[in-house]
């Protein structure tokens, strides 16, 4: 084996060799090949996914004295392997991470007044170009408005949104993709075979899928691992070297929250803690999983790269539940996911989740939780509640206990959020579902404001400390609610909406109405 690591021992070396992007490959090919080359490119997307690469590969085409095909830069003449060692005058690849400076975007200009020394181009390449300071995008902006006809820039980031419109509209934009599973895989094994290391299919598969769509991330994986293993690498000893939560593993979880068993699901979240699993990456890969048999079961989708076996049991997990219950379960995790950074026992969200998913959901997955409107209770028969009475009792108490106070409410949302107030006003507290407070709202520009979560979490603190209740605010649009509302703020909504109503016809606006 090479001393190289492999991501650069198996970097592309021409625009065949180059694993998917098959959109961008043909218009850049197209490009050398007809001689119609711009004078600056943007390429954006996910890391590892082959943008150095292909510029590195375009800068060569555009230079190269003896193409291959039409457009394929040779590697074998004088330009091409000046540029492929970096020692050529006439490619100049810069870090904008450690070059942010206003002043090295000068001397890059000051640079380009000289004509090539042997290249037809002079070729700029500059990586994560969204690091560059506002004074450097302002520099590099009159350069990109009139640059000198021997010049190729070719920019590269990984946040688009950070690079000013102005730079964008300026170049020529490639979106990259990150590659899937499958491809992914196809390439893993050909390099250790390549390298004549063994390794099982399962186990290229959980790199791959650790790897997220990297290129580069799933060489550096399959490298940390080969440099560990002794014989054969197996999906077992992948996951323990990389700390990765398989597939099967999460295949597994679920399979004990759909058969209910909730000691089981509890015990499975402990042996990861004490087996050194990251709980935060399981979390996350969990709800990767649930998400894939979300997609399964609403049918959009059902090819995720996996093994016939492995997509044939998510085929079977998502026929084991009802939608109901599965966006439950997303649901409770998902809440699970933003408390298991800041808990004081990091295991304790995801048992608690477990317990839930298990225990409330597993008795009764398919009664809609006890619902309260306007006071009044749904359900012949319901539930004792430990705090004295029924839950229904205590929802109902709740309920009216939040609409009293809701004066006091809308005062002290004023200390933490003053531009709440117009949107709160409008919203009717009208039901209890479990934890969470239904608000309705006749608007739904009022609904998105409240639905948005950092004001969601200031209206639930506030909720907290006026009322000593812990809940949950879920906005709903009154034309999507089936219950009543009650009379107590009813007047003051209406009057409020009259008003709102009455502004849209002075000034000529619309807005999204119930009705």
């Amino acid at each position: 084996m090479s001393n190289l690591v492999l991501y650069r021992k198996y970097r592309p070396l021409n625009f065949r060799s180059v694993v998917n992007q098959e959109h961008i490959k043909t218009t850049l090919s197209n490009a050398v090949a007809n001689n119609r080359v711009g004078h600056a490119y943007l390429f954006t997307g996910p890391r590892g996914v082959g943008k150095t690469t292909l510029a590195r590969i375009f800068a060569r085409a555009i230079n190269c004295t003896s193409r291959k095909e039409g457009s394929e830069p040779c590697n074998e003449c004088e330009n091409c392997k000046a540029f492929m060692q970096a020692n050529s005058l006439d490619l100049l690849e810069i870090d904008a991470a450690s070059h942010t400076g206003v002043d090295n975007i000068r001397e890059l200009i000051d640079h380009l007044q000289f004509a090539p020394t042997k290249a037809a181009y002079k070729v700029i390449i500059v990586d994560e170009v969204h690091m560059l300071s506002k004074g450097a995008f302002n520099a590099l902006l009159k350069t990109l408005e009139e640059p000198p006809k021997h010049a190729v820039f070719i920019l590269a980031t990984t946040e688009i949104h950070k690079v000013p419109a102005t730079i964008i509209s300026r170049t020529q934009r490639f979106d990259f993709k990150k590659v899937g599973i499958a491809d992914l895989s196809k390439l893993l094994k050909f390099v250790a075979e390549d390298n004549q290391i063994k390794i099982t299919n399962g186990a290229l598969m959980e790199i791959a899928a650790a790897a997220d769509g990297s290129f580069r991330d799933g060489l550096s994986l399959l490298d940390q691992v080969i440099n560990y293993a002794d014989g054969e690498i197996t999906e077992e000893l992948a996951e323990n070297v990389l700390g990765l939560t398989g597939i099967k593993t999460v295949a597994s979880f679920l399979d004990l929250i759909i058969e209910n068993k909730t000691a089981a699901a509890v015990n499975f979240i402990s042996s990861l803690m004490y087996s050194g699993r990251d709980l935060y990456q399981f979390e996350k890969d969990f709800l990767e999983y649930l998400r894939k048999i979300l997609l399964v079961k609403v049918g959009t989708t059902t090819d995720f790269g996996f093994m016939a076996d492995l997509q044939e049991k998510l085929n079977l997990q998502a026929q084991g539940l009802t939608l109901q219950r599965l966006t439950a379960i997303i649901q409770i995790f998902q809440k699970a996911e933003g408390e298991i950074k800041w808990a004081v026992v990091q295991s304790l969200p995801l048992e608690l989740a477990a317990v839930e998913a298990t225990e409330e959901l597993g008795n009764n997955p398919t009664q809609p939780p006890l619902i309260v409107r306007g006071g009044e209770t749904a359900g012949a028969t319901p539930p004792l509640d430990t705090r004295g009475g029924t839950s229904a009792e205590a929802s109902a108490g709740e309920l009216s206990k939040i609409i009293s106070s809701w004066p006091q409410i809308l005062e002290k949302i004023k200390d933490y959020n003053h531009s709440l107030i117009s949107s709160l006003k409008l919203a009717q507290p009208a039901a209890i579902e479990g934890k969470e407070l239904v608000l309705i709202f006749t608007y739904k520009f009022h609904k998105d404001a409240i639905e948005a979560r950092k004001n969601r979490i200031v209206v639930d603190q506030v909720i907290e400390e006026v009322t000593g209740l812990k809940l949950i605010t879920k906005p709903v649009l009154q034309k999507e609610w089936k219950g009543d509302v009650p009379e107590a703020l009813g007047s003051d909504v209406a009057a409020n909406n009259n008003t709102v109503e009455s502004a849209l016809k002075i000034f000529g606006g619309e807005v999204e109405n119930s009705n």
